[in-house]
């Protein structure tokens, strides 16, 4: 109870409690919150589940992270269930494009590049060259003017992985004529999926 201290007819001054007690209880400890767990493969499969050595429980998350997996990058949450708790597939993290820098030498007016691994932008699709949407362009440093052709070929796995074997045909305009492209020269891909 607070002290008067002054009082007139116009004004009061009341005082404070001479101590303050406080007295806090942190209170019983709840559930935890959700966990994120790195998945060696699809986490529905039962021996891949088993891997999976944190104490699993509703609304955690687990992503693959096995590049081999047909559910490599899907994130998956726990969610419970009429008979206890199962994963599910929430989305996927793959990306569904494909981008680099190549410095080939052509050959015979050919650009042959390297075989490009497409496994990692499909993901739902139909995996055929008929699919992707493929842009390029060609620095050749100090030569002139070109026109190209891209040829796609079919997709194969003779490399270990999928495969998109590409080729640029062309000619250059070099001392006042044409030619079939000769050199070293830079290509620029960006392939997505349609």
């Amino acid at each position: 109870m607070a002290d008067i201290l002054l009082s007139t007819e116009d004004l009061t001054v009341f005082g404070g409690p001479e101590s303050v007690s406080l007295d806090l209880d942190i209170g019983p400890q709840g559930d935890r919150g959700s966990i994120i767990v790195g998945s060696n493969g699809n986490p529905q499969d039962a021996n891949v589940n088993a891997a999976i050595v944190q104490d699993i429980q509703a609304l955690d998350i687990a992503i693959d992270y096995n590049p081999f997996s047909s559910t490599y990058k899907t994130v998956f949450q726990r969610v419970a269930t009429a008979t206890g708790t199962q994963w599910t597939e929430l989305f996927s993290l793959k990306t569904n494009f494909y981008s680099s820098t190549e410095t080939v030498t052509a050959a015979n007016g050919k650009l042959t590049l390297p075989p490009i691994n497409v496994t990692q932008i499909y993901g739902g699709v139909e995996a055929t060259s008929e699919n992707l949407s493929i842009q390029y362009s060609i620095s050749s440093g100090s030569g002139g003017p070109m026109a190209t052709k891209l040829v796609i070929k079919d997709l194969n796995t003779s490399q270990g992985f999928l495969a998109l074997p590409l080729e640029i045909e062309g000619v250059e305009y070099v001392d006042g004529e044409w030619g079939p492209i000769t050199g070293p020269k830079t290509v620029h891909l960006f392939i997505t999926v349609v």
